[in-house]
């Protein structure tokens, strides 16, 4: 008999956690040789294994996974682990009901096992990043419609009447953190059909344009203001300056600073 496990509870032990309205996210640790009998999770979630390795086993199939790998499990699915040699430690991305239903997802969510190979999603492997750098402050809701952008079969029509509008909000609106979600109800869409479009008409996720937009933003203002860099920071709509220097130089392979003192030389 298989056990159930409700929302938010893994048989590791959780070293951190975030989570909102739509997405759990933690980090749970597993000791050598640990095995879990068969169970199931009522809520679809992602898991990357961090570091050791674990066999995956159901009734079809039996794997090896290895760090850097993805799993996706769907709601229901019935599984059980025995991790190797070395301790183990997974991060969770736990689908809620109420998001999933806010968001739209239902339709969208695979409904099968599936694993990825180490790399295979680059938004997934920044979340981790974030994650493990400032659990605290790490939203994850571009990064994982970025993913089910990716993963789902979504067909882009030629003509989109609301993108021009979508491209005016990230590029006027500077005080403002705009999220897919947060665009995508105010241009009427489904926020995985807008992160598609985003990535095919533009080349680059949402949040990526926005910083772009932000960064030519402070451009404008190091040639038209005599503004502290750090007043051209808030003006231009970062959270502090050494997040504008990052992106700055991301885009324009110098600082700031270094890019007005050539300028008044």
């Amino acid at each position: 008999m298989s056990i159930i496990l409700s929302p938010g509870h893994y048989f590791g032990k959780e070293q951190q956690f975030n989570e909102n309205a739509f997405f759990k996210l933690n980090i749970t640790a597993y000791q050598p040789d640990t095995h879990i009998g068969a169970h199931y999770h009522e809520n679809a979630y992602l898991s990357l294994l961090i570091n050791g390795g674990y066999h995956e086993m159901n009734r079809r199939t039996e794997d090896e996974v290895r760090p850097g790998e993805l799993l996706f499990r769907p709601a229901g699915y019935t599984h059980a682990n025995r991790f190797l040699e070395q301790p183990g430690r997974c991060l969770n991305i736990e689908f809620k009901q109420s998001g999933i239903e806010e968001l739209t997802l239902k339709g969208s969510l695979p409904q099968q096992l599936i694993i990825y190979k180490p790399g295979a999603f680059s938004d997934l492997y920044q979340l981790l990043y974030a994650f493990l750098k400032e659990p605290a402050n790490c939203l994850p809701e571009e990064h994982i419609v970025n993913w089910l952008s990716e993963v789902t079969d979504v067909k882009i029509a030629s003509r989109l009447p609301w993108f021009t509008q979508a491209k005016d909000i990230l590029q006027n609106e500077f005080d403002t953190h705009h999220t897919i979600q947060s665009i995508a109800n105010r241009v009427f869409v489904h926020p995985v059909y807008l992160a598609r479009a985003f990535k095919e008409k533009e080349g680059m996720t949402v949040g990526n344009y926005q910083l772009k937009m932000r960064a030519q933003k402070a451009m404008e203002l190091l040639f038209t203001t005599r503004l502290p860099v750090t007043d051209i920071a808030f003006s231009a709509g970062f959270s502090d300056t050494s997040h504008l220097i990052r992106v700055f130089r991301a885009f324009y392979r110098c600082t700031p600073h270094q890019f007005r003192r050539h300028l008044n030389s």
